[in-house]
Order: structure tokens, then sequence, then C-alpha cells
């Protein structure tokens, strides 16, 4: 008797968490500590007068300074000082990996852990870099005889193969999960409409130097379509987002996912099988509130999430969309519901984002804050 009075009860909470939204908040605030303020929570401090670089990977919080990258846990102890000799970096992260390269420059460094893998020296000038899940890196390079060159290398540094583009310029790349695909967003400028597409190579065939006849799949979008950015999925669809759409490549067929309203201000690709969409909305003459949108590739399913105010960015990764408010931070999983609430006195400059760890960033300081 005591068990099935029990059930009931633990089943009256888990619908009021799933469907009430007020006792959602207070369960969250009360029960589940999920709410925290900038005093909860651990510090880096940074030097205000130098130029620093911060970004997330997995379970860290790096910081570039004159050529040295620390690496902070979420206790923001640091773990390790690594040489990274670079000035003016760009990066990109997939699960434990984290590759490093200066931007317009040669020198590329992939990082796992607390630890650097290897190094390169790129001919020509680097423009865009990304690495997958399993450590495959790929590099897009300009300023070589040709308009674009991306460059694959495995987790151990060796390069697998080069493609070359003489006409189009490479604007983004994504490697599928399985290792079997390269996937190379491109836009070609040179005719009285901008034309982007898609090419996906087969790395197999790439590797064994099989040339033209490695690009297995090409898929050219509407004229006058600006691609941005493309991102494979655990199942092997690509997400690719334009300048007015998100589109899904699945099975060498292009849907579409969504078209963007005059009212959509940000979109992601880089949630685990969800794309996050905000659209502002008026609520009065100087009043606004923004939906948070998580739409599911798969099943198509939205849920939407109501801030009332604007918001100053969107960062997302795997499970979790990190919203800027300013003096607040808000983390919301798949499901549309707060996973953290952090509050402060001051507006943060930014949010880093990795796995399991998020980087409220200030002038002076970082605070980790982990979930």
């Amino acid at each position: 008797m005591y068990g099935i009075f029990l059930g009931i009860i633990i089943l009256v909470v888990m619908l009021l968490y799933m469907f009430n939204e007020p006792a959602r908040e207070w369960m969250n605030i009360y029960l589940l500590r999920k709410s925290v303020t900038e005093d909860d929570i651990a510090t880096i401090e940074l030097e205000v007068d130098k130029t620093q670089s911060i970004y997330a990977y997995d379970r860290y919080i790096s910081v570039l300074e004159n050529g040295k990258l620390r690496i902070y846990n979420s206790y923001a102890s640091k773990e390790a000082d690594l040489d990274v000799p670079i000035s003016n970096p760009m990066y990109a992260h997939s699960n434990d990996y984290m590759v490093v390269a200066e931007k317009g420059g040669q020198k590329v460094f992939l990082i796992s852990g607390a630890k650097v893998l290897w190094e390169k020296q790129i001919e020509g000038n680097i423009s865009k870099v990304n690495v997958s899940k399993t450590g495959y890196v790929s590099v897009i390079v300009t300023g070589t005889m040709h308009k674009s060159v991306i460059i694959t290398f495995d987790k151990n540094g060796e390069e697998l193969f080069k493609a070359f583009r003489a006409f189009s310029i490479a604007i983004d790349t994504d490697v599928s999960v399985d290792g079997k695909y390269l996937a190379v967003g491109e836009i070609n400028t040179s005719g009285s409409l901008i034309q982007s597409s898609v090419n996906i190579i087969d790395v197999e065939k790439a590797v064994k130097g099989d040339g033209t006849d490695s690009t297995v799949f090409i898929h050219n979008a509407d004229s006058n379509r600006m691609l941005t950015n493309i991102k494979y999925q655990e199942k092997g669809q690509l997400v690719c987002i334009y300048d007015d759409s998100i589109h899904m490549i699945d099975n060498e067929k292009d849907n579409v996912l969504v078209e963007f309203k005059k009212n959509t201000q940000i979109a992601d690709i880089n949630l685990k099988s969800y794309i996050v969409m905000t659209e502002e909305i008026s609520t009065g003459p100087f009043t606004s509130k923004t939906d948070i949108i998580l739409k599911n590739i798969i099943t198509g399913a939205e849920t939407k999430y109501s801030i009332n105010s604007s918001i100053k960015e969107i960062v997302a990764y795997n499970n979790i969309s990190a919203v800027n408010i300013g003096t607040e931070i808000l983390l919301i999983n798949l499901n549309g519901w707060v996973e953290k609430k952090y509050t402060s006195h001051q507006e943060a400059k930014e949010i880093v984002l990795g796995t399991s760890i998020a980087g409220i960033v200030y002038r002076d300081r970082i605070k980790v804050l982990s979930f």
C-alpha cells in the first residue's frame, strides 16, 4: 500500500514538472538546485591588460595567452600549460577533441584532454578548421594556386588526402561520425548570382587517390542562397544552414527543415539531432519577448521556451543551448527545460560551451559552470 502511495506521489510530481511551468520553476530552484549565482561557482582570474583568447571543449576551459594554452577543469584548477604559439586563433571542438589554428596563418594543433596530440605547419593560409568526434581534422586553406584546398588528417596527424577547388570557395567542412564521408560546403561567386553547393567525398576513395571519383554526391542550392555552415548528425544526416533557411541532406535528398521568418534572430545547428532558433516578438511599444524554438530534425517536433526580453547570444553544443540575457544565463536542454540558471550583478561578455562545462566570461574573470 505504501509503495502504491509513493508511486502516485512520484507520478504527480513528474507530471507537475513536465506540464506546469510555475511548479517546474519552483522545483528547479528549491528541490533540484538548478539556480546558482556567481558566488556559488568557481572562478578563473584573468589579467585585464593582456590579450587572451578563451574557449571551452569537453570538460575544460582553455585560455590562450602569449603562446601558452592554460587548461582548467570544472573546479577552475589549472591542469596543464601547453605550448601553442598562435596569436590569432580559431577553434573547433567535438567530444574529446579541440583543434586550434592560426587564422590566416599556417599552424594547426590537435588537443585532447590536457595534451597536444599533434601539430602541423600548413602551406597556404588557414581560413577554417573542423574536427570530428573521432578526431579527424579538416583544414580549409587559401592563398595557393587554387581557390581553396581542403586537407584532411586523422587523429594521429597523418595526412589522409587533399581536395582542390579551382573555381569555388570552401566555407565549411565536416567529417561524418563514422568517418566515411567528408562534406564540403562551397560558394561560387564567379557568376552574377551566388551559387552555394555541398559536395560529399568518400574518404576511403579519396585516401586511395581516386581523384574526382571520390565525390559521391553534389547538391546545388537555389541561386543566391548563401550557405554558412554544415554539420553531420549521428545517423549520417547533414544539416546545412543558409542565410534564409535550414536544410537537411539525408539519403542524397535535400529536405527543408525551416524557412526563416522576418523576426528570426539566431539559428544554430550544433545540437544533437536538433536545431535551435530564436524569434523576437514585440509585446508593446518598448518591450519584447523571445521565443527559443528547439526542433527535432527527425520527427519535426518543436518545443518552445519563452523569455520576456531580448537576448544577447545563444551558444549551442550537443545537448545544451546557452542563452545569454546579460546578467542571467540559461542552459536549456533538448526538452526545452532549464538545466541551469546562472545570475550575476554584471553583464557577461560571452559564453564558451563544452560538453559538460560552460565558461561565463567577464573582463577580469571566467565563472565556471558545470552541468
